[in-house]
């Protein structure tokens, strides 16, 4: 597990590939098996067979050919992950980085990515920073979180990791767990919700719905101080405002969150985002990674 851990040795001298010595899961496997793996597409698996930016121990290799453990792997993005974010000087708080992917810890009130009407977002922010090291390819998010909740964000630093990680949420394949603080005590101290969560057509908010999409939150209190509790919660689905949407269904809206029915005075939305686990993209090993409340 990792928590503000130092960050890991990283390349000085950026290199303007992204280098990889393959995984033993990957032997015997062709070069087409294992971009798709990392979800790469198969307009981009054409684009880097047929520009020859991938190479095998220095060499280009067909796509058939047949990966062995070891195998130094190096693929050129450049022309196939671009973005339109422009750089922005400001603060950025790293919680861990390494050669694939960084993970920062985003302060409520800061839009991960740009919405057109503002380029001080964590995006435009973690974009200024490597640029100004010298980094060969744009840094991205692969997810998002809401404006007021706080916590972890991850961003990938090539191409590879970016559809690998991107893929991971869509499939719900990381584990997710936020740390909220709840209006009312709860009867019970732990519980399943689960109900389909779908698009209100009468405002800019969330619904609970028979024919919205499959969601489902596993909630645990950690404690409760009169009116206020603090609950720990896993979400499976990933929907948008999920918890929130889950929690007030169950007549526990979230501290400050007027959305969703919280009448209690609070500054933000309570809502942290602390914990991520998922397998992680060179060392095929599953990793926990943690941020912690501050509240």
């Amino acid at each position: 597990m990792y928590n503000r851990v130092r960050q890991k040795e990283v390349m000085t001298v950026q290199s303007k590939t992204m280098d990889m010595s393959v995984h033993l899961y990957f032997e015997g496997k062709t070069i087409k098996d294992f971009l798709q793996f990392y979800a790469i597409s198969k307009s981009n698996i054409y684009k880097l067979e047929v520009d020859k930016k991938l190479t095998i121990n220095g060499h280009f290799e067909r796509f058939d050919y047949q990966l062995k453990e070891s195998d130094q792997i190096s693929i050129d993005f450049k022309d196939i992950y671009t973005t339109t974010i422009k750089p922005h000087k400001g603060k950025i708080d790293i919680l861990y980085e390494d050669l694939d992917i960084v993970i920062l810890n985003k302060p409520p009130f800061l839009l991960v990515h740009p919405d057109g009407n503002t380029e001080d977002t964590l995006a435009n922010r973690v974009l200024y920073h490597y640029e100004k090291q010298g980094y060969p390819f744009p840094v991205l998010p692969v997810h998002r979180i809401d404006l007021e909740t706080s916590g972890m964000v991850i961003f990938s630093k090539h191409g590879l990791a970016h559809s690998y990680l991107s893929s991971l949420f869509e499939s719900h394949d990381i584990k997710k767990t936020y740390v909220c603080l709840c209006m009312h005590p709860f009867k019970e101290s732990s519980g399943v919700i689960d109900k389909k969560i779908g698009k209100d057509r009468h405002a800019s908010k969330q619904v609970i719905s028979p024919t919205g999409k499959d969601a489902i939150t596993k909630y645990q209190v950690i404690h409760t101080e009169g009116k206020i509790s603090k609950v720990e919660a896993e979400i499976i689905g990933g929907r948008k405002h999920q918890i929130r949407v889950h929690m007030a269904s169950i007549s526990h809206p979230l501290l400050g969150d007027k959305l969703y029915g919280s009448n209690q005075a609070s500054d933000r939305c309570m809502l942290h985002f602390k914990k991520v686990s998922f397998v992680h993209p060179r060392t095929m090993k599953t990793e926990t990674y943690y941020c912690p409340e501050t509240f």
